[in-house]
């Protein structure tokens, strides 16, 4: 694993956005057949994470079924079969929801981190999100849901500032849209040592780290595993032992997703008996390193075995080699507080019918309470425009 990551060659596109024409490539096969050429591009555009094992974001599952599109901005005239990264303006990856195995044109990005999302050049970002939305509702979307990560002109309020949607091909106003820009726990900077890095981290995190983990070591005989290798079965059955129960389907996709990541990473800790504590599943890219999934033993709340696994995770991927510790979908886990502050940009399109005033309803009722883009449609303080 390299300790840095080169500066992107950034190229000029070779189409304005506001030219472009959005096409659009569905299901898991299809967007996989372009991975390699994805990642070219999010390397030209600066965000060179951003398409890194797209696998398994296209098969991770939420709370319905979901068919993912991807849609391109470039040429009419575009290859479809081997885009070339200077011909393409914009990328977007998305997922529409879908009931007994039809479409209800909800669409909803899959990464909250909004890493895995949008990628466009730099000042291009925003054309693309309202790019693409326009031509989703164009196709007849009721709902859109996106949070990506903004460029430099977004943040600073300039010339990238969200573009409005602008009007449909029939000329009318057809929906309604709102934006808003927050401030998330990005990521925990690795130093080269593990020591170097807890100096980095709260008293009370750094204290917790130290301590829950000796006191595991000293009671429960903890050792740990750095590769793990334990059947699926094994997995499913330690998942039923487990803090917070999670369905064996969720578990059964955490493990079999592994074989789907170019570095995985899956360790555990045992105690004395051999029996386990703690398995983590995660990733390695570029110089990073990511927990994708934890599971911790149940009745062992006062060894705080979230905590011990994680001390053990970042003291081993620093010798791996890593400058970035991510946590895919963010962390309860007080560390969060030390984490680098990124910006995410959100953004919700809401058709003007009954139907996207149902499923603006049920968001808000259904979808997680943690979930940002569900709260937006309840917030009354966004400035929703027409488009």
């Amino acid at each position: 694993m390299s300790a840095e990551v080169s500066n992107p060659v950034v190229r000029d596109s070779a189409l304005d956005v506001e030219q472009a024409t959005v096409h659009f490539i569905s299901g898991n096969a299809a967007i996989l057949r372009l991975s390699e050429r994805l990642k070219e591009f999010s390397v030209c555009c600066g965000q060179p994470d951003a398409m890194q094992d797209i696998a398994y974001f296209l098969s991770k599952p939420g709370a319905l079924p979901r068919v993912p599109h991807l849609l391109l901005a470039g040429p009419a005239d575009l290859n479809l079969k081997n885009p070339s990264s200077r011909d393409l303006s914009g990328v977007l990856l998305i997922f529409e929801q879908c009931v007994s195995g039809i479409g209800t044109r909800a669409f909803a990005t899959n990464d909250r981190s909004g890493r895995s999302t949008l990628v466009a050049r730099p000042f291009d970002r925003a054309k693309v999100a309202a790019l693409t939305s326009r031509a989703l509702l164009d196709r007849g979307a009721h709902l859109i849901l996106m949070s990506y990560r903004p460029d430099e002109a977004e943040q600073s309020g300039g010339a990238g500032k969200f573009s409005p949607l602008g009007v449909g091909a029939n000329g009318k106003r057809v929906a309604q849209w709102a934006v808003r820009e927050r401030t998330i726990p990005g990521y925990l900077p690795l130093s080269l040592s593990y020591d170097a890095t807890l100096t980095r981290v709260g008293t009370r995190t750094r204290r917790n780290l130290r301590y829950y983990r000796r006191r595991a070591e000293s009671e429960l005989g903890c050792v740990f595993v750095a590769r793990v290798e334990a059947s699926r079965e094994e997995v499913l059955a330690f998942g039923r032992e487990c803090m917070y129960p999670v369905a064996p389907e969720v578990v059964g996709f955490r493990y079999d997703s592994l074989k789907d990541l170019a570095d995985p990473v899956f360790m555990g800790i045992k105690d004395r008996d051999g029996r386990w504590l703690s398995m983590l599943g995660g990733r390695r890219y570029l110089n990073r390193s990511e927990i994708l999934w934890q599971l911790n033993r149940d009745g062992l709340a006062a060894y705080s075995l979230g905590t011990v696994m994680r001390s053990y995770f970042i003291e081993h991927e620093i010798s791996c080699g890593s400058r970035r510790l991510y946590t895919e979908g963010g962390t309860p886990h007080s560390m969060k507080f030390s984490f680098e502050p990124e910006e995410l940009t959100d953004l919700v399109v809401v058709r003007r019918t009954l139907v996207a005033k149902a499923m603006q309803i049920l968001a808000q009722r259904f979808i997680s309470r943690d979930n940002e883009l569900s709260h937006m449609l309840g917030a009354v303080e966004l400035e929703w425009l027409p488009c």
